[in-house]
Parts: C-alpha cells; sequence; structure tokens
C-alpha cells in the first residue's frame, strides 16, 4: 500500500461526510460537510494556533532582551561612578598624608633649631669648664708658691709671728675661693651630662620620625604605582601607547622670579634622603593624575544600551556592491531608534547630514580623539554642545549609505581611524574590575 493510499485512507476515517442539522422555528435545514472542507478547517485552525503561540514567544524574549540590556546600561554606570569616586578618595587620602608630611617638617625643623640652641649651650658650658680649669691651674701654682714661700719663712716664723697670722689668713682665703671653683666645676659638669642625655633623645626621635616619615611615603609610592599600572594597562587594551598618547600636566603659569644659584646643603643625610623621595613620589602623583584625566576622556563607554555587531572594522566586503573595501568603523545594529550614548565627555563638532554618513554626530574628547555616529534617525545635539559620558546625543536610524538600522561608530586618533571594539572591550574591563572591587568591599 503506497503512502498516498495510507494517507487517504486516515483522511476518511478522521474526517468522513457529516450531515449538521440546523433547525429554525418550525423548518430543518440540512448542511453537508465533506471530509476535505474538514480538513481545511482544521489545518487553518492549526495554523492560527501556532501562530499565537510564536508570536507571543518572540514577544516574551524581546522583552527578557531588553530588560537585560537595561540592567547592564545601569551597572556599567554605577561602576563608572564608582571609579570617579575611587580616585576622588585617593586624592583626598593623598592631601591628607600631604598635610601630615608637612606637619611633621615643620615638627622637624622645630627641633633642629632646638638642637643647635642646646648645642651653643653645650659649647658655652665647656668654654667656662675650660676656664675653671685654668683657674684651677693657677691656683694649684699659687699654693705650691705660697708653700715654698711658707718654707723659706719656716726659719724666721718666731720673729715674724704677725706675718705669719697675715700669710695664714691669705692662705684660708685662697683655699676658700679653690673650693667655691671646684663646686662650680662639678655643677658645669653634671648639666654638661644632662644636655648630653637631651640631645641624644632628640636625636633619636627625629632619627623615628624619619622611620615613620618613610614608611608613610612608601605606601603612598606603593598605591600610586599600582593605580598607574592598572591605568596604563587599561590604555594598552585600546592600542594607545601611553609614552606617547599621555601629555604632562600643565602647570600655572609662576610669577617673576630670580636670583643666583646657590646648592641646598641639608644638615643631616636623612633630610636630603627625605627630599629626594618627596620628589619621587610628586611626580608619580602627577603621572597618576595626567592617567586619570585622560582615561576619563578616552571613550571606553558603550555606544547604545542595545545593539549587537553587524560588521567588523578593517577589510570587508562592501554591502552595497559586494567589492572589497576598508570598514574604518564597526556597525551596531539595534531597532531603530534605540538611543545613541556619548562613550565619553566631549564638545560637539559636526552635528547634521554627512554625505554617505547620513546623519552624523562627531564629538572631540581633547588630545586628537574624535568619535563619530553616523546613519542616525534623528540628531539630538548641535554642533558647540558640551556632553557628558553616557549622554543621549542621537536615535539609531538608516541615513545615508545603509542597508538598515544601525549607528555606524567610529574612533579616531590624530585623524587615524582605529578599532572600537578594543576601546569598548577595555571599558567592559574597567567596569567588570570595579563591580569586582565592589563585591570584595561588601
Amino acid at each position: 500500500m503506497s503512502a498516498f493510499q495510507g494517507m487517504r485512507r486516515l483522511v476518511d476515517k478522521w474526517f468522513p461526510d457529516r450531515q449538521i442539522l440546523i433547525r429554525s422555528n418550525d423548518s430543518v435545514y440540512q448542511l453537508r460537510l465533506g471530509k476535505y472542507g474538514q480538513l481545511a478547517l482544521a489545518s487553518f485552525g492549526a495554523a492560527a494556533i501556532v501562530w499565537t503561540v510564536g508570536v507571543s514567544g518572540y514577544s516574551w524574549y524581546l522583552d527578557q532582551r531588553l530588560a537585560t540590556r537595561e540592567e547592564q546600561l545601569f551597572r556599567s554606570e554605577l561602576s563608572y561612578n564608582r571609579l570617579i569616586a575611587r580616585v576622588t578618595e585617593s586624592q583626598r587620602r593623598f592631601g591628607e598624608i600631604t598635610a601630615q608630611m608637612e606637619d611633621t617638617h615643620r615638627n622637624l625643623l622645630s627641633m633642629a633649631e632646638k638642637n643647635l640652641q642646646l648645642q651653643a649651650r653645650v659649647q658655652d658650658y665647656t668654654s667656662k669648664l675650660a676656664s675653671s680649669e685654668k683657674e684651677k691651674v693657677r691656683i694649684s701654682a699659687l699654693r705650691t708658691s705660697m708653700d715654698n714661700q711658707m718654707n723659706a719663712l719656716q726659719g724666721q716664723i718666731d720673729g715674724i709671728t704677725n706675718r705669719n697670722l697675715a700669710l695664714r689668713d691669705e692662705l684660708e682665703t685662697v683655699e676658700t675661693v679653690m673650693s667655691r671653683v671646684m663646686r662650680e666645676r662639678d655643677q658645669a659638669l653634671q648639666r654638661s651630662k644632662k644636655l648630653q642625655g637631651e640631645l641624644s633623645d632628640a636625636r633619636q626621635r627625629i632619627a623615628d620620625l624619619h622611620t615613620i616619615q618613610q614608611q608613610a611615603m612608601q605606601r603612598v609610592a606603593e598605591t600610586a604605582d599600582s593605580t598607574i599600572l592598572e591605568l596604563e594597562n587599561v590604555l594598552e587594551m585600546t592600542g594607545l601607547q601611553p609614552d606617547t598618547f599621555i601629555l604632562p600636566p600643565m602647570k600655572p603659569q609662576e610669577p617673576g622670579v630670580g636670583g643666583p644659584f646657590v646648592a641646598f646643603e641639608p644638615e643631616h643625610p636623612q633630610d636630603e634622603e627625605f627630599v629626594n623621595v618627596a620628589m619621587a613620589l610628586s611626580d608619580r602623583m602627577d603621572q597618576l593624575a595626567s592617567l586619570h584625566d585622560r582615561l576619563k576622556k578616552t571613550p571606553i563607554g558603550e555606544p547604545a544600551a542595545s545593539y549587537y555587531l553587524s560588521s567588523s572594522f578593517g577589510k570587508r566586503k562592501d554591502p552595497i556592491n559586494g567589492r572589497w573595501a576598508f570598514h574604518s568603523g564597526v556597525d551596531l545594529a539595534g531597532p531603530i531608534r534605540t538611543p545613541i550614548l556619548a562613550t565619553a565627555p566631549g564638545k560637539v563638532v559636526h552635528a547634521g547630514w554627512s554625505g554617505k554618513y547620513g546623519k552624523m554626530v562627531e564629538l572631540d574628547h581633547g588630545n586628537g580623539v574624535r568619535t563619530r555616529y553616523g546613519h542616525l534617525f534623528k540628531v539630538l545635539v548641535k554642533k558647540g554642545d558640551e556632553v557628558r559620558y553616557q549622554d543621549q546625543i542621537a536615535l539609531m536610524g538608516t541615513t545615508g549609505r545603509s542597508t538598515g538600522s544601525h549607528v555606524h561608530y567610529e574612533v579616531l586618533v590624530q585623524d587615524k581611524p582605529v578599532n572600537p571594539l578594543k576601546f569598548i572591550e577595555a571599558g567592559r574591563y574597567v567596569f567588570k574590575n570595579e563591580q569586582e572591587d565592589t563585591n570584595r568591599d561588601n
């Protein structure tokens, strides 16, 4: 039995000829419904059920995808704000540490002045002690002379009793003076020992303060080096080289100054080491500030809340004529009127129609970096406007040389197009690290 005959028997079984009686008042009507009519009605009902289920499932899928994109955008904005807050907190902490270091330096200067005063007092007491020793030698010599005179006059002592008494009084006076000088010498020695102890304590406190300063500056330098390395890695992910791309910070113009050059000669070796470490730390913080300023203006954000990549950067077949060509950006497709967002703060340098780009917006982010957004449905900014990160600047469309709803997104460095996907991936890396840091903190 052939497949056709089997199918025919199955239809005859499930869809036999039927007669439907319709009664209206006193009349009865007979409606005959053949097997092929029943088969057509059943096929139409099944198709209607399948179409209803498919449309409902596709609508539910679109709703779920839109909710997921909105949650990703919220997390991206939250991570970016937390990154800004962390950098601001680091700057505040560095300001506090710098203030503490300045207070410590002032204390060191004060202690150095006291040290000089103590040294001057020690020298003064040393001079007095030397004078006392000279006086002692002179008195000893005088006493020896008096003894000699006493021996010379011993034979004449009986005849000159009055002179002997006078000499005895003079000797007692000399002994009194010598005793007073000896007491002053002993007191000077005690004061000298006390001052030497105070000087030793002061030197130890100065050494402890230098150690504390060096440890604090070392911790700040390690934190700055870690942050600098992380920011340089993010810039290298975009294809940019930090050594050539980062400009040195602009210093404010100073008032007129001058004078002869006199080399700085620190009083202690620790002072020179402290100055060298402080200057090196200042250079690191200037580099960190420059990197942070550059990263804040680098277009690493998402150009739209919801999209998928429809054409990559570089060599491709042209979608219009099918010939090989160079694609200077990436095509990010999505529903028409999808919001287009600024990927970094910048200034609008073009807003309107631009040849085969159709409606196009171009932003200048400084230091030779610009971004372009083409084939737009509607432009929401005007030339000269200043926009912030993730500000809505346009709606996705298909104007110009386009085959469907998408945005042509370009990144230019010194007027040379580079791969925008590297910038987007670098931004995702930054926000992912911020999210992980937040989870660890919690």
